[in-house]
């Protein structure tokens, strides 16, 4: 007694001394340990010193309650333990302890002994789920503790799906009663079939400590490492075993086999060959390729050798060696016992060699030769999805659709895992319409959408970039924008969308985020050459020339792409060239062009040159550098087109056709290129080409952001509409022209708003004032104007023939027709001279007529009217228009004139023939003045002069 008062104390000062981070086990804690210790080693003397403690201490734990029960029962005292059940079930009715233990009770019952020797039966003849169901019948649901337990989990393990399950709860029994030496060798088997060998190793130690599991330990420890391969890691193997272990049979087998392999190993061959046998088990390839070739060459007839060299290289993936290296060592022993594990790696490394190889024919663009290589694949295994999957890639290559689904189909009805065959499929519906690609992806399950979630988002971001796109065209930045900033979340830190959300920004007028997110993107990213183009363009594209310069210089040069080294000289170009213009608009074009030549050969400033050579008539010095451009660039279109107008302008129609021949033909040509083959089409008179060229290019410019280029096009295709007669549609287009040249942002729907546009604004560029001052013509061309005015005018003189007094009253209608106006109008004239002044008789003489001769008497007053009608056309080349002078008056006459406008080379030109009076006033003797005594006469005075001007 006095021992185990001095062991508890003894106890007890350990744990006084134990780290305070740990949780020093109490000593009821302790005593349950010993119990469970000395039920599993059945050591009843020691359950009842720990009982009797535990009794004194905690009378009413319910684990002691259970501890007692199991003793009395142990004891064959049955009416005891019903006593101590009884108890239980009013301290803890609910708790693990009172189940164990009526489990236990109903065991040693008949029924209970019967019922628990059906279920060992079931499990010792191979039934194990039925015996388990037993159990759980019997239990349940409350396994006893001790022997039982073990019995029933060892029973669970025999089920491979609950194996890992059976294991844990056998290690939580061992780690709880750990002297059970036949749960200890129980526990090491499962562990070592389940491929713990550390687990299991651990157990076997554990075991090892007590006398009556040692013997067992050592033996299933030699079981396990006797059949080794010889290598450094058996020989450690055995070491460790006999550090253990010193006694047995077991022990004298391991002495004599380490001596044995630590000879072998002496030897450089045997050990290059153990080695690499033992690297090839553990999956070590890269270890043991050179070792087993080291081995080959000392022996090439080593088939076991050769085999293993073959796996090395089948885990290695090297195909190609792993089937050579196998058919040797088939060839060298057909009988030997890894004849089935190198057949087996030989038809796995045949089928994927093929597969390799017919990836690699796809890659090299030899279609037919990786069809033979996918098919001979198939030949090799039919039952895997890769060969399949291959030859529907094949068909892909050869844009055979059809074909390739169907492979890719199969291909997942053999296997729905196959994210390749999922992915050829998706790229297949994805060429057809997005429409079909997403339903397609709709109806894959969670893991093969998971698989091609890249093409997912892709699908997604298409769509919104082709809203986005819409709504630019439209002019709609804000919500551009929005959808711009989805496809962002979609993409975090893509440049180009970051760039075109920016560029959206901007145009919404949300400049000072937009700005924010590109030199943020600068930021994130400021060694991507992708992001230093993007954020030169966008900074390019706002007037700030030199900061992009700035930005673009802040990347090594080394980095730059060709899009950069592009940039750069564009905007460097741009430079000079802006100083030439500021120059030039200075009045020192000489000085502009000197700088420019010193430059080094461009096209552009080439292009420049001829542009202000053509501008200034100077046709020679402008032919001369296009050809410049042409030498260096034969299919430039800038320039052939220049040859083109410059031979227009000087009148050499031919020339010109030649020139515009030239033109390449392409599908890629900008806006600019294509609105100067049309009115170089039209100049020409190839009025039906024009028209076609101008319809193919009108729509094009509409659905463009505004631009200048595209401005240019909508105000010259207007034009052009208003000369072929159609001016309705030429206004239409003059709207989407101020759209396109930022005269407003919306497209003016009715009269009054686009007449109020065509006003003036002192703020307008050129091209602005531009389309506002033709768009005004043709709309008052278009109208129907009524005019009515009236005038009075006269001259001072001699009453009854000078003194003048006159009135007009004129109406005027004019009208659109054909691509000019005609008018019609009348005007009435009513004049009044006075009256002659009399003598005393009432006579008067005034030196007029005959009166002269003898004095006049009667009506002295001098007046006259009439009306006179006229009509008339005019466009911009010709104008016409016929009529009289007033009819009333004495004199009558036809009056009109004709004319017709044109260009000489620089010069420009009217002829016209008119008849009409000189002047107002001398309609004045149209009125036919009269004279008392004189026979009526006509005196009228009409001119029909030619005049060049």
């Amino acid at each position: 007694m006095r021992k185990f008062t001095l062991n508890i104390f003894t106890l007890s000062l350990g744990l006084a001394v134990m780290p305070m981070v740990e949780a020093a086990p109490t000593a009821q804690q302790q005593l349950l340990e010993q119990v469970r210790l000395g039920e599993a080693t059945h050591r009843e003397d020691l359950v009842q010193q720990s009982l009797y403690r535990l009794e004194l201490i905690d009378p009413n734990n319910p684990d002691v309650v259970a501890a007692r029960f199991r003793s009395l029962l142990r004891q064959g005292d049955i009416d005891g333990a019903q006593k101590q059940l009884d108890r239980l079930s009013q301290l803890a009715p609910s708790s693990n302890a009172y189940k164990s233990s009526r489990t236990t009770m109903l065991l040693s019952t008949p029924d209970g002994r019967q019922a628990l020797q059906q279920a060992r039966l079931q499990a010792t003849t191979g039934h194990a789920e039925e015996a388990v169901a037993s159990y759980n019948k019997l239990f349940n649901g409350a396994p006893p503790e001790g022997d039982i337990a073990v019995e029933y989990w060892s029973t669970v393990a025999k089920i491979p799906a609950r194996r890992g399950e059976a294991i844990n709860q056998l290690k939580r029994i061992n780690a709880d009663a750990p002297g059970n030496t036949g749960l200890q060798n129980n526990l090491a088997l499962l562990l070592f079939s389940s491929d713990r060998r550390d687990e299991g190793f651990a157990v076997l130690e554990q075991m090892a400590k007590s006398n009556a599991g040692r013997e067992g330990a050592s033996k299933i420890w030699y079981g396990q490492i006797k059949d080794m391969p010889v290598s450094d890691a058996s020989v450690s193997a055995l070491k460790k075993y006999l550090s253990i272990f010193s006694d047995g049979d077991s022990v004298a087998a391991a002495q004599s086999q380490l001596a044995e392999q630590q000879k072998q190993l002496a030897d450089p061959a045997f050990r290059a060959r153990a080695q690499g046998l033992a690297a090839v088990d553990s999956g070590m390839a890269g270890k043991a390729i050179p070792e087993l070739q080291q081995a080959v060459r000392a022996n090439p007839k080593d088939s076991e050798a050769l085999g293993a060299l073959g796996q090395a290289y089948s885990q290695k993936g090297d195909r190609a060696n792993a089937v050579a290296n196998l058919e040797k060592a088939l060839a060298l022993d057909p009988h030997s016992s890894n004849n089935d594990k190198w057949n087996s790696l030989l038809k796995v490394n045949r089928y994927w060699l093929a597969i390799q190889q017919g990836d690699a024919a796809l890659k090299a663009n030899n279609p037919d030769r990786a069809e033979r290589l996918f098919q001979q694949a198939r030949n090799v295994d039919n039952t895997d999805s890769y060969a399949v999957l291959g030859l529907g890639d094949v068909a892909m290559a050869r844009k055979d659709y059809p074909a390739a689904e169907r492979y890719y189909q199969q291909t997942l009805r053999m296997d729905s895992g196959n994210t390749n065959a999922v992915r050829g499929l998706a790229n297949i519906y994805r060429q057809q319409s997005p429409e079909k690609a997403e339903a397609f992806i709709a109806s894959l399950s969670a893991s093969q959408r998971r698989s091609i979630d890249d093409i997912e988002r892709s699908l997604q971001n298409d769509r919104l970039a082709q809203q986005a796109e819409a709504l630019e065209n439209q002019g709609k930045w804000a919500q551009a924008a929005a959808l711009q900033r989805q496809r962002l979340a979609l993409d975090p830190g893509s440049v180009w969308i970051t760039y075109r959300l920016s560029q959206d920004l901007w145009q919404a007028g949300q400049r000072s985020q937009a700005d924010t997110l590109m030199r943020n993107l600068a930021q994130q990213k400021p060694n991507d050459p992708e992001q230093v183009y993007a954020y030169g363009l966008y900074l390019s594209g706002h007037d700030q020339d030199r900061a992009a310069l700035a930005h673009i210089n802040s990347l090594p040069r080394a980095q730059w792409n060709s899009n950069i080294q592009e940039l750069v000289n564009r905007l460097q170009s741009d430079q000079v060239l802006e100083t030439a213009n500021r120059l030039r608009e200075s009045g020192k074009e000489a000085e502009a062009e000197a700088m420019l030549r010193q430059q080094p050969p461009s096209t552009r400033i080439d292009l420049t040159l001829a542009d202000w050579a053509q501008q200034r008539r100077d046709y020679t010095a402008a032919r001369a550098a296009y050809q410049n451009v042409l030498t260096r660039e034969p299919t430039n279109a800038d320039a052939i087109l220049g040859l083109t107008e410059v031979d227009i302008a000087a009148g050499d129609t031919a020339a010109a056709r030649s020139q515009l021949a030239k033109l390449p033909a392409t599908d890629n040509a900008s806006l600019n290129t294509q609105r100067r083959v049309a009115l170089a089409q039209a100049q020409l008179g190839d009025t039906a080409a024009a028209q076609q060229t101008f319809n193919k290019l009108i729509p094009q410019a509409k659905s463009q952001p505004p631009s200048m280029e595209s401005a240019m096009v909508l105000r010259d295709g207007a034009k052009f509409e208003a000369q072929a007669g159609d001016p309705k549609q030429a206004l239409e287009t003059y709207k989407d022209a101020m759209v396109a040249s930022g005269v407003t942002t919306t497209r003016p729907q009715d009269n009054d708003t686009f007449t109020r546009l065509t006003r003036n604004d002192e703020k307008d560029d050129w091209l602005k004032r531009g389309v506002r001052s033709d768009a005004a013509d043709l709309y008052r061309q278009q109208d129907l104007n009524v005019t009515l005015e009236h005038d009075y005018w006269g001259s001072s003189g001699t009453g009854g023939y000078s003194d003048l007094k006159a009135h007009t009253t004129m109406l005027q209608v004019d009208a659109p027709y054909s691509d000019g106006r005609m008018f019609f109008r009348s005007d009435f004239v009513n004049m009044n001279v006075g009256s002659f002044s009399t003598n005393a008789d009432g006579k008067w003489d005034d030196n007029w007529g005959t009166c002269t001769l003898q004095d006049c008497s009667g009506n002295r007053s001098q007046s006259d009217s009439g009306a006179s009608v006229a009509v008339g056309w005019r466009n911009d080349v010709w104008s016409w228009d016929i009529g009289t002078t007033p009819m009333g008056f004495n004199v009558v006459d036809v009056v009109g004139g004709i004319s017709y406008s044109d260009d000489i080379g620089p010069l420009g030109y009217t002829v016209n023939a008119h008849r009409r009076p000189p002047s107002p006033v001398l309609c004045w003797p149209l009125v036919g003045k009269k004279t008392p005594r004189a026979i009526p006469g006509k005196n009228g005075v009409a001119y029909v002069p030619t005049v060049w001007g």
